[in-house]
C-alpha cells in the first residue's frame, strides 16, 4: 500500500510540474506537438547520474529537431532511488537511471556487481566487461522480466569509504557504524570486516555524519565532494574495493511505443553516452578530489599497498558466500560469467586489440 500511495504521489507531482510549465507532460503529443519523455535518476544536481541525463536531453532534443523535449527529475523530486525503480516498471517516467543496490530486491542476482574486489583496477578493462560481457547480457534479460531494459551500463568510480581516523587494517573498522545502501550483501560485506553498516537515506548521510549518528559512510569521490561529507569527516580511504555502478533503463511499454526511427535515435545517443560518461567519471574523480583538498587541505588520504589490500580481500569472500547462499546456481553462473568477462577484456586490452 505504502508504495501505491508513493506512486501516486510522485505521479500527481509530474503532473503539477507539468502543469506549471505550461505543457502536458506526457509522452504523447502536447498543443505544441512536442512529445515529453520523463527521465529520473538517484543523485543530486551536477552528478554523474545527473550529467548523464542532462546530456540525454541534450541530444535527444537536438537530434529530434525540436519534437521531443526530455524532463529531468534528480533524486527526491519524484522519489527516491527505490521509488523510482516503480515509477519506471510502471511507465510513470520512461527513462530512469539504478544501481544494483536499489535493484535488489527484485532482482537479487544483480547484487554481483556489488562484490567486493570482483572487478579490475583498470577501468577501462570494467568497462569492456561491461559493454560486451556475458553476465551483463544475463541480467539485461533478468531486468526485462522485471519491467526494466536496460540500455547502458557504466561505472561512476571506485568508492571510498570516509571516516575520522585512518583505516589500514579490517581491525580498525571494528564496530565502525558505516552508512550503506539499503542492500543485505552490502551489509554482509561491510560487517565481514567487523563494521556496523547501517542504511541512511542518501540525502540524509550529511546530517548523520554531523551528529555522530554514523562513523562514516562510503561513496564515489564526486558524491563526496558534492554532498560535502568530507566537511564532516577526516580521512579518505582509497581501498579500490568497490566500483558503482550505474544502469541506464526504459520501460518496456514506452519503448515498444517509439517508431524506429525514435529507438534508433536513442540507440545512438547511449553509444556517444557510453564514452561521455566514461570520461566524465574519470574527470570527476580527479576534479573533485583537487576541490576536496582545495577546500580542506589537511584531510587524510590512505592508499594501500597491494599486501595491505590482501587482507581485505580475505575477509570480503564472506560477501561472496553471501550472494553464492542467496542467489545459488543462477548467482554462480552469474558469477563466472563476469570473471570470465574480466579476464578477457584484460587479456584484449592488453594486447592491444
Amino acid at each position: 500500500m505504502k508504495k501505491i500511495l508513493a506512486l501516486i504521489l510522485a505521479v500527481t507531482t509530474i503532473m503539477t510540474v507539468a502543469g506549471c510549465s505550461g505543457t502536458t507532460n506526457d509522452t504523447s503529443a502536447t498543443s505544441e506537438d512536442v512529445k515529453v519523455w520523463r527521465f529520473c535518476h538517484e543523485e543530486s544536481v551536477g552528478s554523474v547520474q545527473d550529467q548523464f541525463a542532462m546530456k540525454f536531453k541534450e541530444l535527444v532534443e537536438e537530434k529530434s529537431g525540436g519534437k521531443i523535449r526530455v524532463d529531468v527529475y534528480p533524486v527526491g523530486q519524484l522519489a527516491d532511488g527505490v521509488g523510482a525503480i516503480e515509477l519506471l516498471r510502471y511507465n510513470a517516467v520512461n527513462f530512469a537511471i539504478n544501481n544494483p543496490a536499489t535493484v535488489a530486491t527484485i532482482i537479487p542476482e544483480n547484487q554481483l556487481l556489488m562484490l567486493h574486489y570482483v572487478f579490475s583496477d583498470d577501468m577501462e578493462v570494467n568497462r569492456k566487461a561491461l559493454n560486451e560481457g556475458n553476465a551483463t547480457k544475463e541480467l539485461d534479460r533478468l531486468y526485462t522480466e522485471k519491467d526494466m531494459i536496460p540500455l547502458n551500463w557504466f561505472q561512476e568510480g571506485f568508492q571510498v569509504v570516509t571516516s575520522n581516523f585512518p583505516i589500514y587494517t579490517p581491525e580498525d573498522m571494528n564496530g565502525f557504524k558505516i552508512r550503506v545502501m539499503a542492500s543485505p550483501l552490502l551489509i554482509a560485506a561491510y560487517s565481514a570486516y567487523g563494521c556496523n553498516p547501517t542504511p541512511v537515506p542518501y540525502m540524509e548521510t550529511y546530517s548523520n555524519l554531523q551528529l555522530n549518528m554514523i562513523d562514516g559512510q562510503v561513496n564515489p569521490v564526486f558524491a563526496i565532494e558534492e554532498m560535502k561529507f568530507y566537511e564532516v569527516q577526516e580521512y579518505l580511504n582509497f581501498l579500490n574495493h568497490e566500483v558503482f555502478i550505474g544502469t541506464f533503463c526504459t520501460n518496456p511499454e514506452f519503448w515498444e511505443s517509439l517508431t524506429e526511427e525514435e529507438k534508433a535515435m536513442v540507440m545512438e545517443i547511449q553509444e556517444e553516452l557510453d564514452q561521455y560518461v566514461f570520461d566524465m567519471q574519470n574527470q570527476y574523480s580527479q576534479e573533485r578530489l583537487e576541490k576536496i583538498l582545495a577546500n580542506k587541505p589537511d584531510i587524510g588520504l590512505i592508499e594501500y599497498t597491494d599486501e595491505e589490500r590482501a587482507v581485505f580481500q580475505e575477509k570480503a569472500q564472506a560477501g561472496y558466500d553471501y550472494y553464492l547462499d542467496l542467489t545459488g546456481e543462477e548467482g554462480q553462473k552469474l558469477l563466472e560469467m563476469l570473471q570470465e568477462d574480466i579476464a578477457v577484456a584484460e587479456k584484449e586490452l592488453n594486447q592491444g586489440v
